[in-house]
């Protein structure tokens, strides 16, 4: 069942690329302000040539915010979708120091060490648990002493009165954009596909894999970005 769910999750992916960028904006609120708040949260002198992988790259947007920021940097794009990849070889192109991995997030082995890895709207395709706890000692072991992985997701409320404000919300806004068939669809896909987790229990895990310090960095409702540092 999880590969037959993963497989759903790379053809969505291979197949929406080319529109990725114009519908996201219109699915997550605030979308700009979440990576924003994950960029800047890295933290380094903007001149400094720092390393940083992008767990879930997508279409190159994060990574293209890092490397306006840190031109310096090198930065290593993963993603399971080639054609996700391929769109963003072309927003970095020119770019100097961007690599690109295809490999499923889940099992991703780093190669070398790294000052910052980050991920945004990806890791939530992977189920909550041992799964997801292997994703993070991979990720912190990757990290130099003093490296920060940063991640923007979506999340859950554990209670359901409070879960169900948050999807009222996330509909109210989805609408905004969208279909009444086109929103109900949306939400299908995201039962079928994503696998959030509640926001808390993750900062717990986190803390449990070895990060020193952690923090929430920017929420609203059921989206965030979070950070730890080794």
């Amino acid at each position: 069942m999880k590969t037959k769910r993963l497989d759903h999750v790379k053809n969505h992916f291979n197949n929406e690329a080319d529109i990725f960028d114009e519908r996201v904006v219109k699915v997550v609120p605030y979308y700009k302000e979440m990576l924003e708040a994950l960029v800047t949260a890295i933290p380094f002198p903007p001149g400094q040539p720092i390393k940083v992988a992008d767990l879930g790259c997508g279409t190159g947007t994060v990574a293209s915010l890092v490397k306006q920021r840190f031109p310096k940097a090198r930065i290593l794009c993963v993603d399971m979708s080639q054609n996700m990849l391929d769109t963003a070889r072309k927003k970095l192109k020119g770019a100097k120091g961007a690599d690109f991995a295809l490999a499923e997030l889940g099992v991703y082995e780093f190669k070398g060490r790294y000052d910052a890895i980050v991920s945004s709207l990806a890791l939530h395709h992977i189920i909550p648990g041992k799964d997801k706890t292997a994703v993070y000692k991979r990720i912190y072991s990757a990290l130099k002493k003093g490296g920060i992985f940063v991640n923007a997701d979506i999340i859950i409320s554990k209670h359901k009165t409070i879960q169900g404000r948050y999807m009222k919300k996330w509909e109210k806004f989805v609408l905004e954009s969208f279909s009444k068939e086109q929103a109900r669809a949306n939400y299908e896909r995201y039962k079928r596909e994503d696998r959030p987790c509640v926001l808390l229990e993750e900062m717990e895990v986190l803390k449990e894999t070895g990060f020193r310090y952690v923090e929430v960095l920017w929420k609203y409702y059921n989206f965030a970005t979070y950070c730890g540092i080794k």
